[in-house]
C-alpha cells in the first residue's frame, strides 16, 4: 500500500533528499524559569552551542536515519560556519552546495528553553541575508538528482522572497519532484500579504508540514481538523501538522489521521519538529502507509527531545519505538519498512 500523494514506483527510495534552507548556530540555554523583562536578568542551568537552522536540524536527522541528503545553504566566514560544515560533512551529508558567502558572521539563534521544554528564540540573520534565489539556482543539479526537495526555514532567509520560493518550488514540482515545505514561524506575525504568498507557494507543494501554531495562523482556524481541511484545499497532496506533545495529524484527500506522541521526559525540544519531519520523510520515501510515516516521525522526535547528547536517532532506535504504536502493525514491519 502506498501513501496517497507518493509516486507509484520505487524512485524515491533510490534518490537522495535535497534540503534548501537556513543554516545557523544555536546557542541553547536550558531550564530558564521565565523570560526576563527589559533591564532584568534570569538564569538557566546549562547551555550548548550546536549546528542548526531548520536545514541543519533536518539534514542531520535525515543522514542519521541513513537517507542520502544534500543541503543547499550558506554560512559566513567564521568558526561557526566552519563548525556547521564540519558537522554536516561528518554526518554524511553532501555539502558541496553549501556556500561560504561574504558575511563575516554566520547566522545565530539564542534559544531559551523553559523547564518543560517549551522554547523562545532571538535570532541574528547575519550570513542568511546572503541567501537568494540565484544561490539556489546555482546548485540546481542537486535538486535534479533528488527525489524529494524540501524548502525549510523560509522566514530566516530575508532575501529569498515568497515569490522566488514559489518559482523554485514550481520548477522542482513541474519536473516531477516531491516537494516539501516547512516555513517555520513568521516573526512578522503572518500579515495578509505573507499568507497570500504562502498560499501561492502551496500550489507547488506535495508535503506541507507546519506546526499547529503556524497552521492556525495561516488558516485562522481554531482546531487542527479545521486547519487541515483548509490547507488541503490549497494544493498540497499531504498536509502534516505537528502538534508537539499532543502528537501529529495528517490529511490526505478525504482521509484524516492522528497519532498521539510517545510519553517521554523532555530534555530539550529545539529541533524536534525538524527531527519529526525527517522521520516522516523516511516512511514517505519508502511508500509506507501514512500511519507508519506518522509513527516514524513521532518516534524520531520522542527520542531526540529526551536526550542531552548524541541526540539524532538511527533507524533501529526509531523502529523500536514505532513498533509500540498500534497503527504500526506487524504487516507493515514485515512487508514495507
Amino acid at each position: 500500500m502506498k501513501a496517497s500523494g507518493a509516486p507509484n514506483n520505487n524512485s524515491l527510495q533510490v534518490k537522495p533528499v535535497c534540503i534548501i534552507g537556513n543554516l545557523n548556530i544555536d546557542l541553547i540555554i536550558r531550564n530558564v524559569p521565565r523570560l526576563p523583562t527589559w533591564g532584568t536578568e534570569v538564569f538557566g542551568e546549562s547551555h550548548v552551542i550546536v549546528s542548526s537552522g531548520q536545514a541543519g536540524y533536518i539534514g542531520l536527522a535525515l543522514t542519521h536515519l541513513g537517507i542520502p541528503t544534500s543541503i543547499i545553504g550558506n554560512v559566513g566566514q567564521d568558526v561557526n560556519g566552519q563548525q556547521i560544515l564540519n558537522d554536516l560533512k561528518a554526518s554524511g551529508a553532501d555539502i558541496s552546495a553549501c556556500e561560504k558567502t561574504a558575511s563575516d558572521q554566520t547566522g545565530i539563534t539564542v534559544a531559551i528553553v523553559r523547564m518543560d521544554g517549551e522554547r523562545a528564540f532571538v535570532s541574528n540573520f547575519a550570513s542568511l541575508r546572503d541567501f537568494d534565489e540565484a544561490l539556489a539556482l546555482r546548485h540546481w543539479d542537486k535538486i535534479h538528482q533528488a527525489g524529494i526537495v524540501g524548502m525549510v526555514g523560509t522566514f530566516a532567509l530575508p532575501n529569498l522572497k515568497l515569490n522566488a520560493i514559489a518559482r523554485l518550488m514550481a520548477k522542482a514540482y513541474q519536473s516531477g519532484k516531491v516537494t516539501m515545505l516547512d516555513t517555520g514561524w513568521d516573526p512578522s506575525n503572518w500579515q495578509d500579504d505573507t499568507i497570500l504568498g504562502i498560499k501561492e507557494v502551496l500550489h507547488y507543494v506535495t508535503l506541507f508540514m507546519p506546526n499547529l501554531d503556524e497552521a492556525r495562523a495561516i488558516t485562522k482556524a481554531e482546531t487542527v481538523q479545521e486547519a487541515g481541511d483548509i490547507l488541503a484545499t490549497l494544493g498540497p497532496a499531504v498536509v502534516v501538522i505537528k502538534c508537539g506533545a499532543e502528537g501529529s495529524y495528517a490529511k490526505i484527500g478525504g482521509q484524516t489521521y492522528f497519532l498521539p506522541a510517545q510519553s517521554v521526559d523532555v530534555y530539550n525540544a529545539v529541533g524536534a519538529g525538524d527531527t519529526f519531519g525527517a522521520g516522516f520523510i523516511y516512511g514517505y520515501r519508502r511508500g509506507c502507509p501514512i500511519e507508519a510515516c506518522l509513527a516514524f516521525g513521532n518516534s524520531a522526535a520522542a527520542l531526540y527531545v529526551s536526550k542531552d547528547n548524541d541526540r539524532y536517532p538511527d533507524i533501529n532506535d526509531v523502529m523500536n519505538i514505532a513498533k509500540l504504536y498500534k497503527a504500526f502493525s506487524s504487516n507493515l514491519i514485515k512487508g514495507e519498512v
